[in-house]
């Protein structure tokens, strides 16, 4: 067999070829990666209420379009909702299934507490908490056209700052609202969740920031959560699979460790919004 030989000048050739497309395949890996800025869209039948009560700490507000939140702001921010300077994180709160009754105490009220709000921002975050229009979350258009539009309308919150927190069903929502909409999340924390990605999906979330919990001995959810866990924890940006033997159907705690030293889901979450997660 005759040995190929390649004279001086097909090498230097063949070496600046390999570069460039050495070259143009890491630039197309690292736009994977990148965060891209969405543009949200204005919409009168997600902004303007149809009744919006002040409860506390939290708004209620119902919508024509049948979507019912509770959102919370920042004392401070209250009355100053379009303040762009602050630039709120949004942290977005989904109950699980038939649970609207104790969204807030189950999903909500650990954002709101003040240790964690001095934590993640010298100035607070933003609290959303979307009840289902039905016992479960559907749609997730709507929705993303419902968050854009709280945005908007309280100027303080920052767009591009926007972490997804779900339990159970809420959790698989979490995800599918990733899947769909993968501009509008910077983040999402899915407990006990179990939505199965497909990898066209993944190719659009390799840069949102996923925080997985699941426990084996919550038969049915995990068998099919836990595909999608270990595949976002290995390829997306930042992310995190905590698995448990005996915890049954869990939501997680802010205190939860995520397996990397001494950090608890309350330190990821908190530099996932602060871009200091590594």
């Amino acid at each position: 067999m005759k040995k190929i030989v390649f004279s001086k000048t097909q090498k230097i050739t063949l070496f600046v070829l390999f570069f460039l497309i050495a070259a143009v395949l890491i630039s197309y890996i690292n736009s994977l990666y990148s965060r891209r800025p969405m543009t949200f869209t204005s919409d009168a039948a997600y902004s303007w209420p149809k009744k919006s009560v002040q409860m506390d700490e939290w708004t209620y507000v119902e919508l024509v379009t049948g979507h019912n939140y509770y959102l919370y702001l920042p004392e401070k921010y209250r009355n100053d909702k379009d303040n762009e300077e602050a630039r709120l994180p949004l942290i977005v709160a989904f109950h699980g299934s038939y649970e609207k009754g104790a969204a807030i105490s189950r999903v909500g009220k650990r954002f709101i507490s003040p240790d964690f709000q001095k934590k993640i921002n010298s100035q607070g975050c933003a609290v959303l908490v979307p009840m289902s229009r039905m016992d479960f979350f559907s749609d997730p258009y709507s929705m993303s056209l419902l968050i854009q539009n709280v945005c908007l309308k309280n100027r303080c919150i920052d767009k591009s700052d926007i972490i997804a927190f779900g339990f159970s069903q809420g959790a698989k929502f979490a995800v599918e609202l990733a899947c769909a909409q993968p501009k509008l999340l910077k983040g999402v924390v899915s407990s006990s969740g179990f939505y199965e990605i497909k990898l066209s999906e993944l190719l659009d979330v390799l840069d949102v920031n996923f925080y997985f919990a699941l426990s084996k001995n919550d038969k049915g959810i995990y068998e099919q959560g836990v595909k999608t866990a270990k595949i976002c924890s290995r390829w997306c940006k930042n992310s995190r699979y905590v698995e448990y033997e005996n915890r049954y159907h869990f939501c997680a705690e802010l205190s939860d460790r995520t397996g990397r030293g001494s950090e608890t889901l309350e330190d990821w979450i908190c530099g996932v919004a602060d871009n200091m997660i590594k």
